[in-house]
């Protein structure tokens, strides 16, 4: 069926008023989409057989407009997260992943301890990547794909917190508040006064509320909107968080606001330059 469409519009006759520079900055996108990593812009010229100067200017009015960025560490083009929310309305899941796979193993060597990233895909919160530290706490449970138990982790609470008050009614009451250890809040309307209470610092904290003896210290990773996309965390044992808790605070905020930060450049939300 894809093969009579194909050769259907490839033989039907174009329309003469066609703007070749439009035609051309789409195919530089849908170069680009097959290219996570990025292309230069002499690869992209080559590739779709362009005048490099032309090339230039094309992926120069794209980026003014958001669609393209160049990655501050590769010097290389590709698509910006604009994409996902122009297509979507939202972010793509593994687009974001991607991004922010780099920020959780600088976390991890930052705090010697075992980092993660949730994301929050709109209906559910998800452990996405897992960067594990030799020295450190290993909760076996908290896996990637575990989207379980988000009201007793602060990797949960730190999108939770950041939800409209309609969304965080609606994830509540599809999502059973489990007592995990005496120390679970399974009230809702505690849950949320211990939202509103966490929400005046840049972190968030479970102390031994989802695994005896483990401590988990997160923050909000946001859009250039300031919407949520998602959270990073570290676990930790008490004796280490109750020695050197207060010192890795800073270092987690840091990191969840260097992510914000990188959201925002890489047109998450609708803005990238």
């Amino acid at each position: 069926m894809y093969d009579e469409l194909s050769t259907s519009t490839q033989s039907a006759e174009l329309p003469n008023d066609l703007i070749s520079s439009v035609q051309r900055s789409l195919k530089i996108l849908e170069l680009l989409a097959q290219y996570s990593d990025g292309l230069n812009a002499k690869q992209i010229s080559h590739l779709l057989e362009l005048n490099l100067s032309t090339c230039y200017h094309l992926i120069n009015t794209m980026r003014v407009s958001g669609y393209i960025i160049k990655d501050p560490d590769t010097l290389l083009f590709r698509l910006s997260g604009k994409i996902g929310y122009t297509v979507h309305g939202k972010a793509s899941p593994a687009q974001l992943v991607k991004n922010l796979t780099p920020n959780v193993f600088n976390l991890k060597e930052a705090t010697q301890e075992t980092a993660y990233l949730s994301i929050w895909d709109g209906e559910e919160i998800t452990i996405a990547v897992v960067a594990e530290s030799p020295l450190s706490v290993r909760v076996r449970a908290l896996e990637v794909g575990f989207c379980e138990a988000n009201h007793a982790t602060a990797l949960g609470k730190a999108i939770l917190a950041h939800l409209t008050e309609d969304q965080l009614d609606s994830f509540l009451s599809n999502h059973r508040m489990i007592e995990y250890t005496l120390n679970t809040i399974t009230s809702i309307d505690e849950f949320k006064l211990n939202l509103k209470e966490m929400r005046q610092q840049d972190f968030y904290l479970d102390k031994e509320e989802y695994f005896p003896d483990v401590f988990c210290i997160g923050a909000p990773i946001f859009d250039a909107r300031g919407e949520i996309l998602a959270s990073i965390a570290i676990a930790l044992p008490g004796s280490r968080y109750y020695r050197f808790g207060e010192e890795l605070i800073p270092k987690i905020v840091h990191a969840a606001k260097d992510a914000t930060r990188m959201m925002s450049i890489l047109g998450y939300g609708g803005h990238a330059w």
